[in-house]
């Protein structure tokens, strides 16, 4: 049977070799405990060095508590730090079913929780209580056509460059007669060329921009 025992914060010591980051979630597990309590005791061993619970030993400190609950457990030092790493990676197994996150979130905001003493911030709350809809591929599919049609690559043309002026203005010509209206020559000659080829739909659309 485990036992948990009110201990004062000034016994218990961060393992320091914790190679678990964790400093930007203690406010938020300072204001869960503020509205909630500190119903999760400590885990240390018989040396009092923290094996799991330095978030919540680092919001106690920082919101002035003097003890907290903890479990002792009698352990190697070995076990100790392969705990510790098993029960912060075991956490990040788990994922969240999230139209079921937001009926609960959805609840409790009724019921006049503090949604934010959960953990979530401002941004992440709203982007999970926003209104679903579903996903508009056919809107996504145009988009993406039509960034495509903006989108020009070279494709290399050699001439003899005894000739190289007397292309150039032949392309202007073209451009002129196909109503291909076109600062940058290269996208101009490939509009030509196009055009030329009887590529589908070429001299329409450009015509259009």
């Amino acid at each position: 049977m485990l036992k948990v025992q009110n201990v004062e914060l000034s016994l218990l010591k961060p393992w320091e070799d914790n190679p678990r980051i964790n400093d930007e979630a203690v406010d938020a597990v300072a204001k869960s405990i503020d509205s909630f309590g500190f119903n999760v005791p400590i885990l240390c061993d018989q040396e009092f060095t923290i094996i799991a619970g330095h978030t919540r030993w680092k919001a106690a400190k920082k919101i002035g508590m003097k003890s907290v609950p903890v479990i002792v457990l009698k352990i190697t030092e070995a076990q100790r730090k392969a705990f510790a790493v098993a029960d912060n990676k075991t956490a990040e197994i788990a994922d969240w079913d999230y139209p079921k996150l937001r009926k609960v979130l959805e609840e409790l905001k009724n019921k006049k929780i503090n949604l934010p003493s959960l953990g979530y911030c401002q941004a992440e709350l709203r982007a999970l209580l926003a209104k679903q809809r579903e996903f508009d591929w056919k809107a996504f599919e145009d988009q993406l056509k039509a960034k495509l049609a903006q989108v020009y690559v070279l494709v290399p043309i050699k001439v003899p460059v005894k000739m190289k002026e007397t292309f150039k203005k032949a392309i202007e010509k073209l451009a002129n007669e196909h109503k291909i209206k076109e600062k940058d020559f290269a996208k101009a000659a490939g509009k030509v060329l196009g055009v030329l080829l009887g590529l589908s739909q070429c001299e329409k659309r450009w015509q259009q921009k």
